[in-house]
């Protein structure tokens, strides 16, 4: 049992963050196509750590948490909201790179950056709560909180494997578009996190109109 946790905990992370829908997963993808692979992979490992935290929790209950406490979660998403709209805005007017120009060197503030957005998606708590529910249905872990932190920290290498095989990719592929190619695809990325930051403030107003 101790040797299938770290195994399904790794599947979880890798596999679940496969789908280029979340903040995340966009701004990973954008560090890449802007040759900053480096800067995507410590961001990537920062939201890693954020949500490994989600699943650690998760195995102690999180959902009866908010329950008692029902504010964390507008709260986060109005949060959330302002933090995708900056980033949004900077995706879409950010200036092409000059070729002479070298890349802005990765920093821990990429690591703390997708941590802060990953922390402050409500979204993910619903998604390892259902995650460790269905985990403890399938009969292959207990309901054991001392298998918590084992899982949490293979759903993080999970995660940090995924995004460094999305930016293998970008690096393997991304060399063949243009530079204009690669500003739309960014801007196109940006108006996405715009529109996730418009869905978390809709969120956070239908809570204030209750």
């Amino acid at each position: 049992m101790i040797v299938v946790v770290p195994i399904v905990g790794f599947l979880f992370g890798f596999v679940g963050s496969m789908p280029v829908a979340g903040p995340v997963s966009i701004l990973v993808l954008e560090r890449g196509l802007t040759r900053r692979f480096r800067s995507g992979l410590y961001l990537a490992a920062g939201a890693a750590v954020a949500e490994s935290v989600y699943a650690f929790l998760a195995f102690f209950g999180l959902a009866a948490l908010l329950g008692r406490y029902p504010a964390i979660v507008p709260l986060s998403q109005a949060a959330g909201a302002v933090i995708l709209l900056g980033l949004g805005v900077a995706l879409i007017w950010r200036r092409p790179r000059q070729p002479h120009v070298t890349p802005r060197a990765a920093t821990h503030g990429d690591a703390v950056l997708g941590f802060t957005v990953t922390a402050l998606n409500p979204t993910f708590i619903a998604t390892w709560t259902a995650a460790v529910t269905t985990l403890y249905g399938t009969g292959l872990v207990p309901a054991s909180t001392s298998l918590a932190l084992p899982f949490s920290v293979s759903v993080c290498v999970g995660i940090v494997a995924w995004f460094a095989v999305l930016l293998a990719l970008v690096r393997r592929f991304g060399a063949r578009l243009s530079e204009r190619s690669v500003v739309i695809a960014v801007r196109v990325m940006g108006a996405m996190l715009l529109g996730l930051a418009v869905w978390f403030g809709v969120k956070f107003g239908m809570y204030l109109a209750r």
